[in-house]
């Protein structure tokens, strides 16, 4: 398992990125989905696999500082 960002491009969820622990890139951004479609109570989401960008895997010595995993 690995630790990617997701990144959000669609500027109507601006600032809404993810840190997500996957096996994969395609993994990660497939939870960000799933996520966003639970959010719409089983109905469509109107966040769409163009909509995302996934950095990584990114490692924790990779961060100066310390950071909440959202």
């Amino acid at each position: 398992m690995h630790i990617y960002e997701v990144i959000m491009l669609n500027p109507e969820y601006d600032g809404e990125d993810h840190f997500v622990i996957a096996k994969s890139k395609q993994r990660a951004k497939n939870i960000v989905l799933d996520y966003y479609e639970q959010e719409q109570d089983g109905y469509m989401s109107p966040v769409t696999e163009h909509d995302l960008a996934v950095n990584g895997p990114v490692e924790p010595e990779d961060y100066a500082e310390e950071t909440l995993l959202n």
